[in-house]
């Protein structure tokens, strides 16, 4: 598990909106940024909050520095969230549960190899091109 410092230095109350805004600094020393629900996790135990009521707003670091910032709303029920916080951002953290993504199975149907081409077959059809193309000549000039 990865080695992580949660920082929050900015945490304002909402009410009119049922939450919490928590402005946040992750100090990630020799490790990779943080994923949504490493973060989610720390800020539950950290804030003792649910975690389905922590959405990560956005998580931003600067090129080569161990330190990302952040901002979360904690909100006080369910029913605020979902009636605040837009679908995709919802979907976005319902996805980032723990389960293992499932790949996709795709079926290979087998497909027919295209016939190659020889030289031949390709002046063979450009022989019937142009004496399609010379039948159609002779028979305007007849009109």
């Amino acid at each position: 598990m990865s080695r992580m410092e949660l920082e929050i230095t900015e945490n304002n109350d909402n009410p009119l909106l049922n939450r919490q805004e928590v402005q946040i600094v992750i100090k990630h020393e020799s490790d990779a940024t943080p994923n949504r629900n490493q973060v989610i996790k720390n800020l539950s135990e950290k804030l003792k909050a649910k975690k389905e009521l922590i959405i990560i707003d956005h998580l931003k670091n600067k090129y080569g520095k161990t330190e990302t910032q952040g901002y979360a709303k904690i909100y006080t029920n369910k029913d605020s969230l979902n009636l605040i916080e837009t679908k995709p951002s919802i979907a976005r953290h319902t996805d980032a549960g723990d389960k293992p993504k499932k790949e996709k199975k795709v079926e290979e149907t087998p497909k027919e190899e295209p016939k190659k081409e020889t030289k031949e077959d390709v002046k063979e059809e450009v022989v019937e091109e142009e004496t399609k193309e010379a039948e159609k000549g002779e028979t305007n000039e007849k009109d």
